[in-house]
């Protein structure tokens, strides 16, 4: 009778659904789901330190330190190459279309944070949790924030843009955009 017991307890913990965590060199750990295919992880990276420890360079949301936690770091397009923890990388092209449907109304609720995008309709039934973070320019241009979140491609353009994928505050569909490398965007590690 016991082991029937404990074999029927064995059962029902391996069909419990597993939460599923990825640790940066930082030691910040970070949800992932399986979507589109791809472990990905949802929330945005917010390492300080390349895999071998050293310090990179990064902007903080809205130039306020105390964004990050919420929000993130925001990385421009070198260091995004060379961040993602371990057996991770920066997306493609490729992962992100894979994910996402582009241009269509009233897909990007699904992937917004509730409790960022009020008034969007947002349902973040993906839960992807996607936070209106802004762009990093150091301090040249408005950054966005609170308004948009840009999502880094490792894919190019070409020589000089790299390519972006654009949520916006009061729009349900989701834009692909070239954006130049040296401003600082949003990063999702996929794992692979």
């Amino acid at each position: 009778m016991y082991r029937l017991f404990l074999f029927l307890l064995l059962l029902l913990g391996a069909c419990q659904p597993r939460s599923s965590r990825v640790i940066d060199v930082d030691g910040n750990s970070y949800p992932t789901k399986e979507l589109g295919g791809l472990l990905w992880m949802t929330e945005n990276l917010r390492v300080t330190k390349d895999a071998k420890g050293k310090a990179i360079a990064y902007f903080h949301p809205n130039e306020d330190p105390a964004q990050t936690t919420n929000y993130g770091l925001l990385y421009d397009y070198p260091t995004a190459c060379q961040v993602c923890p371990e057996g991770w990388r920066l997306p493609t092209n490729a992962d992100w279309e894979k994910l996402l449907i582009l241009g269509e109304d009233n897909i990007a609720p699904l992937w917004k944070d509730t409790d960022y995008w009020p008034g969007d309709g947002s349902t973040n039934s993906t839960g992807f949790s996607v936070r209106p973070t802004g762009y990093g320019n150091s301090g040249e241009f408005d950054n966005k924030f609170g308004e948009k979140t840009l999502f880094m491609s490792k894919t190019k353009d070409n020589e000089h843009d790299i390519w972006t994928y654009i949520f916006e505050k009061g729009k349900s569909s989701i834009r692909k955009a070239p954006q130049h490398p040296t401003y600082g965007f949003s990063v999702r590690c996929v794992k692979g």
